[in-house]
């Protein structure tokens, strides 16, 4: 019995689903009912979305469920995560920010870039045993689907596929159709493998969840630091590079800043301020804004704003607002 099922993923995925449904005009059943009353920040196990996948398989028999499932993949479908992918510069960097913020999608087995044969390729993981032929391939197609979206190159196609379940009996052509290239199946992991050239593409595409996203953050800023001065623009410019990458950290900001970390903090000295002052100050704006906002876990946020785990994020909050984000946030309602 694989360990993935009592594990959890995003909830965003019951959008993906209803999506789905609607397309086929099939939203009287009861799983579009019951997706219907899933709230936003709703955490669900591997358990329950093997299940809705199997239910929606049996309603089409015939129909590659999982690769159609993937195709119709979207930004708002994976929450937060995929509006931090959509403010990175190129498909390197949001291979990164996968790599990097991929909790927020859904726990257990990892996903970790390398070079492999002169090819990139991303490679989950199968520490926890295996998953459902379907959810792997909503995962696979849905990146892939994902990216062109993202790098407005809808023929971009992968090196590779390879899937750790067994070939279907039908052959490899609908799994080759949807990833635009050939399919390896019964292999020791699930992987795909990219071009070094494909890398450089620009993330081209705009969304409104992302405006909303940065500007929180910029807001937060400006909240924190003081208002005037070439120096404290070009800090705030590099603070939110750091915070979007998940790299918080002041030897990054100098370095965005063409500065050493000693320059930094006499710079930010003479505007009365310390590094370790203003990224908590920042953090703190961002860490309420969310909370109130009550569509992250408490998880997530601690994610979101560079903290290791979820007991390091309760600590700093508690030590700078007096209190645990639970009882914080019960408080102002």
């Amino acid at each position: 019995m694989s360990m993935l099922g009592p594990l959890q993923l995003s909830g965003d995925l019951a959008g993906l689903v209803r999506c789905y449904l609607e397309r086929q005009q099939d939203t009287h059943c009861d799983l579009y009912r019951y997706l219907l009353t899933l709230a936003p920040d709703t955490r669900i196990t591997f358990s329950d979305w093997w299940a809705w996948l199997e239910r929606v398989q049996q309603r089409y028999p015939q129909r590659p469920v999982g690769l159609e499932l993937g195709q119709l993949m979207q930004p708002e479908f994976v929450g937060v995560l995929g509006y931090l992918l959509l403010a990175c510069d190129t498909l390197a960097d949001a291979l990164q920010g996968f790599e990097r913020y991929q909790r927020l999608l859904h726990d257990g087995d990892r996903a970790s870039a390398q070079l492999q044969d002169g090819l990139l390729c991303l490679r989950w993981s199968n520490e926890y045993g295996p998953s459902s032929r379907l959810s792997d391939e909503v995962l696979v197609v849905g990146m892939l689907s994902f990216i062109r979206r993202m790098t407005g190159q809808q023929q971009l196609a992968p090196q590779r596929v390879h899937f750790t379940f067994a070939a279907p009996v039908t052959g490899a052509v609908e799994h080759e159709q949807a990833c635009g290239c050939p399919v390896r199946f019964s292999q020791p992991a699930t992987a795909i493998y990219f071009r070094p050239q494909d890398l450089a593409l620009p993330v081209s595409q705009q969304d409104a969840g992302l405006r909303q996203l940065l500007e929180q953050q910029a807001q937060a800023l400006l909240a924190v630091l003081p208002q005037s001065g070439e120096f404290v623009q070009r800090l705030r410019e590099a603070l939110l590079v750091a915070l979007q990458t998940g790299q918080p950290a002041s030897a990054f900001v100098a370095r965005r800043l063409h500065l050493s970390e000693r320059t930094l903090f006499r710079r930010l000295a003479e505007q009365g301020l310390t590094f370790r002052h203003v990224l908590t100050q920042i953090r703190m704006q961002l860490a309420q804004q969310y909370l109130r906002e009550g569509r992250l876990t408490h998880s997530e946020i601690a994610l979101l704003l560079g903290y290791s785990e979820h007991s390091a994020f309760c600590r700093a909050f508690r030590s700078a607002c007096g209190e645990t984000p639970g009882r914080w946030l019960a408080s102002r309602r």
